[in-house]
């Protein structure tokens, strides 16, 4: 078994496979429910424009602007444009391929163009400082998007290790569209190697250590620069080092407010933890600070991720916190410090009545029933019990019941009326 997890951690280490299309979430399956009816012929364009911030360092190459694995001093700001499909792909095609279950019609993703718009330094003396003109456009661009949202929010994603910035930039636009496109989507990207040993020699486990500095301005600046309502964040696998260290850091920086002041000054809404390749210990070290903070903590948790499982044989640390052996650790520390708004959802559980368990580690957007729950979640921040979740017998801990497509649909129906 150890001889296999480790086969498994080093395959990434091959040719990058190209980015797909995720499947089709459960929730849209049967037609009834329509994420796109809403949109606007204008917005019907197997395109996607989303916001970026990151700490890499840009490059230039026969493409045009990117970012690489190089380390820079600076918050780089700007817009990228995701191409969902080639160029012989069709608003038509897009459609189809997002709502069936039929995953012939996966289409790949690519990076159409990079726009840098603003430079700030990672450690501001103060956020609130008057912004550079560019900074200011960055900003005004995001307030124009949030302008005509049916949401009113921010979301930012935090990627994992072993990806690149058009890793980062693809998987915020497609988790954006299946939502709906309906909220404003931010990409964070940390500079992490394509390369999975840079993490297991621990290289890339301090850069994302060393990049929540950064997040945590951005944070800040988003709320104090932007009209949003809420901002959102969904850290997967590595990126939640980034982001719980983060929002611990932002909790020690403002430690005279209270709860309720913290969360009208941040103004963070739900905060996901999806796959989480972070050691428990430091995990729950954080969680109360997480929890100070945002107004929602969603943990999501299985008892086969096979990259969970390679990186806590061989780099130690003990279980992770996306780990179904970590569950019994979270659901003590909630209870105890008497914590209402986490909840822990587990992807294993019930799987003997399923007939299936929902395995591997990207299974947050690649298997059709965790990602509904991720979308309706991020769409509405909604409790579990009205995004068609069942409660186990462990106070805490929801999960997707044998039903869960009949619940899922029943509840979009009930709390979406005339949004979707």
């Amino acid at each position: 078994m150890p001889g296999l997890a480790l086969c498994v951690l080093l395959s990434a280490c091959a040719a990058p496979q190209p980015l797909m299309l995720m499947p089709s979430p459960i929730i849209y399956q049967d037609g009834l429910i329509d994420p796109f009816a809403h949109l606007e012929e204008t917005h019907r364009v197997p395109r996607m424009s989303i916001f970026y911030a990151t700490n890499r360092a840009p490059e230039i190459d026969h493409d045009g602007l990117g970012y690489g694995n190089g380390i820079t001093d600076q918050l780089h700001l700007g817009q990228a444009v995701v191409q969902l499909g080639d160029e012989n792909t069709a608003w038509r095609d897009l459609y189809e391929a997002s709502l069936t279950d039929q995953t012939g019609l996966l289409l790949p993703l690519a990076l159409h163009s990079v726009t840098q718009q603003a430079r700030l330094p990672l450690t501001p003396a103060e956020p609130a400082d008057a912004l550079a003109a560019e900074a200011k456009a960055y900003f005004a661009a995001i307030n124009a998007e949030l302008a005509v949202a049916q949401d009113r929010e921010i979301l930012v994603y935090v990627h994992g290790t072993k990806v690149g910035f058009v890793n980062s930039a693809a998987l915020t636009a497609e988790i954006d569209h299946f939502s709906g496109r309906d909220y404003v989507g931010l990409a964070f990207a940390w500079p992490s190697h394509q390369n999975i040993l840079r993490y297991l020699v621990r290289q890339d486990v301090h850069r994302a250590q060393d990049s929540s500095q950064a997040l945590a301005n951005l944070l800040q600046l988003l709320a104090q620069h932007t009209d949003a309502e809420r901002i959102n964040v969904l850290a997967y696998s590595a990126g939640a080092r980034v982001t719980s260290k983060a929002l611990d850091e932002l909790r020690q920086l403002y430690a005279d407010d209270s709860n309720y002041q913290l969360k009208r000054r941040l103004r963070i809404g739900t905060v996901v933890f999806a796959a989480a390749d972070v050691e428990l210990d430091s995990f729950l070290q954080r969680l109360g600070s997480v929890s100070d903070v945002a107004g929602q903590v969603v943990i999501t948790v299985s008892d086969d991720d096979n990259a969970l499982i390679a990186a806590r044989h061989y780099m130690g640390g003990g279980n992770r916190a996306g780990e179904a052996q970590a569950e019994s650790a979270e659901q003590f520390f909630i209870l105890e410090h008497h914590i209402t708004n986490i909840e822990i959802i587990d992807v294993s559980a019930g799987k003997q009545v399923r007939g299936f368990d929902i395995r591997g580690h990207h299974y947050w957007y690649r298997h059709p029933w965790i990602s509904s729950d991720m979308v309706f979640l991020l769409r509405t921040g909604l409790r579990p019990d009205r995004r068609g979740l069942s409660y186990s017998e462990a106070e805490g801990i929801w999960y997707l019941a044998e039903d869960y497509p009949d619940q899922v649909r029943r509840a979009a129906q009930a709390e979406m009326v005339g949004k979707w």
